[in-house]
């Protein structure tokens, strides 16, 4: 039997809905209604635990602002929709990215873009324990946005994320590609110290990942760049690659106890 939450939200958004359309008495529609009764139902299913529910109305409301130019509250409700379909059982990725996408676009059309990049890392944490594909793919798509917006200064965070997100799933091919992006970030925002550990880091996953040849390789493509040719990072890389070459265990472990840059990764 449905709970007064699940009868009371289904009847606000049977009036909400009346509202985005004329009537007899009505000429014209009355977004601004619909809004507030989208948004009244949403919290009534969100109440009632009906997550698939309010995800609808809420993305029927932020739609609602969307025709009313009001972008600014459509990203944010379009946020609030991608939240509650990460509570939905089963939960479907590919729902929350599209909510998450529109919720960046709503923001960018608000000239907000850099509040879009941070709204699908944001989302990309909510998901991060349950589906690492979409928390990947949220990530990455973030970064995309920064880049094209040009706001390398501030997306170094979420190119650490995504670093370490690859590297704990033992995906450490696509963590060092991960890694050299956020090296040509750092050189963009003028990130000295960062890009020196970013390549560092590069080398090191693929490393990891057996791939010797491609480690030495990126050593020799990126060890005369300034800010990585005279760091203690290259000097690390080196002696890392020297042991690994000579497959010298205790060498490797000494340059790893040896290196403070190494703790720092």
């Amino acid at each position: 039997m449905p709970s007064t939450n699940e009868i009371n939200a289904r009847k606000t958004a049977e009036k909400a809905d009346a509202f985005m359309k004329p009537s007899l008495t009505r000429w014209k529609p009355d977004y601004d209604r619909a809004v507030d009764l989208y948004a009244e139902a949403a919290r009534l299913y969100r109440a009632s635990g009906d997550y698939a529910a309010a995800t609808i109305v809420e993305e029927k409301s932020a739609e609602a602002s969307l025709l009313l130019t009001n972008y600014w509250d459509a990203g944010k409700t379009f946020e609030r929709a991608c939240e509650s379909a990460v509570k939905k059982i089963p939960m479907d990725g590919a729902a929350v990215l599209a909510l998450a996408e529109r919720a960046a676009e709503a923001y960018a059309s608000a000239n907000r873009v850099q509040v879009g990049a941070e709204a699908m890392s944001r989302a990309s944490r909510l998901v991060e324990d349950s589906d690492l594909f979409t928390s990947t793919a949220l990530l990455r798509r973030s970064l995309e946005i920064f880049e094209e917006d040009e706001k390398d200064l501030y997306a170094g965070e979420h190119h650490r994320r995504l670093c370490a997100q690859l590297t704990r799933t033992g995906e450490y091919a696509d963590a060092a590609e991960a890694c050299l992006k956020y090296a040509e970030s750092c050189s963009r925002a003028g990130q000295s110290n960062s890009l020196a550990k970013a390549y560092l880091s590069a080398i090191v996953a693929l490393l990891y990942s057996g791939d010797g040849i491609g480690a030495q390789s990126t050593y020799a493509d990126v060890c005369e760049i300034p800010d990585f040719e005279k760091s203690e990072e290259r000097e690390t890389a080196y002696k890392l690659l020297n042991a690994y070459r000579d497959a010298d265990v205790e060498a490797i472990k000494s340059t790893v106890a040896q290196s403070s840059c190494l703790r720092f990764l």
